[in-house]
């Protein structure tokens, strides 16, 4: 539509060319016909006409600056006259009308741009050319040597004690490096970084505006090399604040509780709601504990808004903390659906929540989800089987950490804490089996900066068991997980009655939120699991009573285990502009089975899967590997015990689509091994000075449409190098095709960025 507009926009001024009315315009004042600017080298063309309004367009026209004039005032004379315009509509970028104001003004503002980013000696200057009305300007810059911090600043600071802290401020935390280029923003970021800093030292009243900075040009009079000097303060009004200078300590709090409807609360949780003040009475004020601490009560979920203000009027820091409660029962339910292969699925999820059961600042989670969906059968995928579901969970929340004092003293300061306790429930009923899963969880967590997320759960307990019908359906089914058993996959073990317990640790450095917008930042996660641990100090006969729990008939399962795995996350932005980005990602992980009583098996959701949309995506979900591995068929996952997987991405935006269309090239790296213990194919197993050879490489490209709420991704990707194929075959990628065989093109849809 687009294409077929701009051709009929060509045919249609070509006749107006043609036409007399056209003919006999003449145009009556200046218009500027080009713009052109030459000399840059070390900022580009495209960021001047980023940053600087006036020379954004060069405006070289694929058809004659007098028609765009003509077309304008034509445009114009039908705005004031309030006419509906036809095709002129698509015409938004006149060339602008010529005048020596408008030439110093983009002259100088192509100066104070180089000025402001570190070119203090650049030169701008602007030549004309004169064709009738029609005026070609240029913009020839000689931009000079750029200017370096240098950080031999002197500093002035009128209290003494004011003045260590800049100091050491200036030492340690100071945004601005030696040999780093002058840019004028980076000094205003540094006035903002110095004031927050001061406020943490206990200075409620600094502010930037006590802050001066300026160029000291004695030491250096060809400006190459900038040193600073700090003056503090510099007021341009000093009666704007008079106690920037002086340090506060913090009085006690007092808190304004509300219930929703605005009355007073009863019975308000003055004494819990202290305990969430991580400043206490007499500590010097810092604005980033006091919001931790604000932070901390609007995490216990019980109140609406949660406001500050600050009694100045004694010797200290009085803060005045307002609250208003949310309600203590919340409910919400929803119902949607799915289709498969032109079946519906519907589903209902409800949540209960009651805040405030058995103290203060407690609140109690209930959900439920029910389904009643189709999936493909497990042996013929083409067969479509109906599939029951029940999900049901429960827990209890509290805003501390429930742990010994000698434990709590050794984290040392945290935010946001919280203890949970909960069950679950989930019961699937398809036409092969049932099967039910039952968990009780304790788990801690807590954040140590705004970036580093901590969780602890002690207790995870799942019991787990199958029933089968007496049918053909389920017959088959137990035959087929018998033949992946003879094979060497362990799916079986998911389908045994199993009693799996463990304790398990995470960490999440995070300094990015998830979204559709491209930006800079990484993401390290590191979690550690022991799985099994009392089984070290109980026999399993102690554990009896699960086995008669389930009443399966079946000998029950346990396992002994200790996993640990990492996922580091890293986004760098490109170019002037910052369009494009590079996203890279390592993963890794093991998992040791030390129970010689389950033949040193996994439970299998424990094991590492590789391969689909968001790992190496050459290869289908959960289908590489292990290690060198020939599978007989693509139906069968292929568990492994150690992971290593790495993937780089070059993301770069195309053309606006209803939204954003993005395009993206990948390269993926990966595979999973087992294991030596409880293994007999040696081609599975890792082995440290071969397993570099076993290392699946895929390659392709990827589409994705971005409509800001959520982004529909497919890549197309390719094999480079097979390592199940023989040695002398293992490069693959000559054999790329979309007709099958050896190396068919896999298709990946997904919503959202792969990582």
């Amino acid at each position: 539509m687009k294409n077929q507009s701009i051709i009929g926009f060509i045919i249609l001024s070509l006749g107006l060319i043609s036409c007399g009315q056209y003919q006999s315009y003449e145009i009556e004042q200046p218009v500027i016909n080009q713009i052109n600017i030459s000399g840059t080298r070390q900022i580009s063309n495209l960021e001047l006409r980023s940053n600087i309004i006036g020379i954004k367009n060069s405006y070289h026209r694929l058809l004659p600056t007098k028609l765009y004039t003509y077309l304008g005032n034509k445009r114009k004379r039908k705005d004031s006259l309030q006419i509906k315009p036809s095709f002129i509509q698509f015409f938004k970028s006149p060339n602008p009308t010529y005048s020596r104001s408008w030439l110093e003004a983009n002259q100088n503002q192509i100066q104070r741009y180089y000025r402001e980013n570190g070119f203090l000696k650049a030169i701008v200057e602007p030549k004309i050319d004169t064709i009738g009305k029609l005026i070609n300007v240029a913009f020839l810059i000689k931009e000079g040597d750029p200017s370096y911090f240098t950080k031999e600043d002197s500093v002035s600071v009128d209290n003494p004690i004011l003045a260590e802290h800049i100091n050491a401020y200036l030492k340690e935390n100071s945004i601005l490096h030696p040999m780093q280029r002058l840019q004028l923003s980076l000094l205003k970021k540094e006035k903002e970084q110095l004031s927050h800093h001061l406020r943490n030292e206990g200075y409620y009243y600094f502010s930037t505006d006590a802050i001066g900075i300026r160029l000291n040009d004695l030491k250096d009079s060809t400006l190459r090399h900038i040193s600073l000097f700090y003056k503090i303060p510099e007021f341009k009004n000093r009666n704007i604040i008079t106690n920037y200078d002086r340090l506060y300590r913090i009085g006690v709090p007092e808190f304004n509780i509300s219930d929703p409807f605005g009355n007073p609360a009863v019975n308000p949780p003055l004494k819990s709601l202290s305990k969430l003040i991580t400043l206490k009475e007499d500590d010097l004020y810092s604005v980033d504990i006091f919001n931790q601490s604000l932070k901390n009560i609007y995490l216990t979920d019980q109140f609406k808004t949660v406001s500050i203000r600050f009694d100045t009027t004694r010797t200290r820091l009085f803060p005045k903390i307002e609250l208003f409660q949310n309600e203590k029962y919340n409910f919400s339910s929803e119902l949607g659906g799915s289709v498969f292969r032109g079946i519906p699925g519907p589903f209902l999820t409800n949540s209960f929540k009651v805040r405030r059961l058995f103290s203060s600042l407690d609140y109690f989670d209930f959900s439920t989800r029910l389904g009643y969906e189709a999936q493909s059968g497990f042996i013929n995928t083409t067969e479509t089987r109906n599939n029951l579901e029940l999900n049901v969970s429960a827990s209890i929340n509290f805003p501390t950490l429930y742990l010994p004092k000698s434990i709590i003293g050794k984290l040392g300061s945290y935010y946001g804490a919280k203890t949970s306790l909960g069950i679950g429930f989930d019961f699937i009923n398809r036409p092969e089996y049932q099967r039910t899963n039952f968990n009780i969880f304790q788990r801690y967590t807590w954040q140590k900066s705004e970036f580093s997320y901590y969780t602890f759960s002690p207790i995870n307990l799942n019991l787990l068991n199958t029933n089968y019908p007496e049918t053909a359906t389920s017959d088959a089914f137990k035959d087929y997980l018998l033949e992946l058993q003879l094979k060497g996959n362990n799916l079986y073990r998911s389908f045994n009655p199993s009693f799996v317990s463990s304790i398990s640790f995470q960490y999440i450095y995070r300094d990015l939120l998830p979204t559709n917008e491209l930006k800079n930042g990484k993401i390290f996660q590191l979690g550690l699991e022991s799985g099994g641990s009392t089984l070290n100090i109980l026999p399993n006969y102690k554990f009896n009573f699960v086995a008669d729990l389930l009443n399966s008939g079946q000998e029950i399962q346990f396992y002994r285990f200790l996993r640990v795995n990492f996922d580091y996350r890293k986004y760098k932005m490109l170019g002037q502009n910052r369009k494009s980005q590079i996203a890279f990602k390592l993963i890794g992980g093991v998992a040791y089975a030390y129970g010689a009583d389950n033949d040193y098996q996994l439970p299998y959701e424990k094991n590492f899967f590789i391969g689909g949309p968001s790992s190496v995506r050459a290869w289908k979900p959960r289908r590489l590997g292990p290690g060198a591995y020939v599978s007989s068929s693509n139906l069968v996952e292929q568990p492994g015990s150690i992971l290593l997987e790495s993937s780089i991405e070059y993301r770069f935006k195309l053309f606006p689509l209803f939204g954003q269309m993005n395009g993206a090239f990948f390269v993926d790296a990966g595979n999973v091994w087992n294991m030596s213990q409880g293994n007999t194919d040696p081609t599975t197993q890792f082995q440290l000075g071969n397993f570099y050879n076993q290392i699946a490489v895929g390659t392709g490209f990827g589409l994705r449409w971005d409509f800001d709420f959520f982004l529909l991704r497919l890549d197309l990707a390719t094999k480079v190098i097979n390592p199940a194929n023989p040695v002398n075959k293992k490069w693959v990628l000559s054999e790329t095709s979309f007709e099958g065989g050896q190396n068919p093109i896999e298709f990946n849809i997904g919503i959202g960025y792969p990582f």
